[in-house]
């Protein structure tokens, strides 16, 4: 027989959700999303950005739009390790979540096949 499997997190739960409520609950879209590019980041956020720029430098066109994009390119790189941080406890949990639900999966069934060999 097979000795029971201790669970062990290599980050808390706690600490995932901490993280997550840090990004999610922002309702200012300068926060991005875990696993989010920085293209993807920038399509999304574009008016924040370009607003931001012109309240500093009254451009407009072209320098405006290069000017937001490297105030977002500015902020991405500072929430980059955060998010993949965050995106890795994220993998981690769903694994640990899916061992989890397995192994309950093959007990539930190694009871059923108990029980029926038992009633035989």
């Amino acid at each position: 027989m097979e000795a029971p499997r201790v669970r062990k997190f290599k980050s808390p739960p706690s600490k995932l959700r901490a993280r997550k409520q840090d990004f999610s609950n922002s309702s200012t879209p300068e926060m991005g999303h875990p696993g989010e590019t920085l293209k993807d980041f920038y399509r999304r956020t574009n008016l924040y950005w370009q607003m931001a720029a012109h309240e500093h430098t009254q451009h407009t066109g072209k320098e405006l739009r290069k000017d937001g994009f490297d105030l977002a390119e500015a902020r991405f790189k500072e929430l980059k390790p955060v998010l993949d941080e965050l995106a890795i406890l994220e993998a981690e949990q769903k694994a640990e979540e899916e061992e989890s639900a397995e192994s309950s999966t093959r007990k539930k069934n190694s009871k059923k096949s108990d029980h029926q060999i038992s009633r035989r």
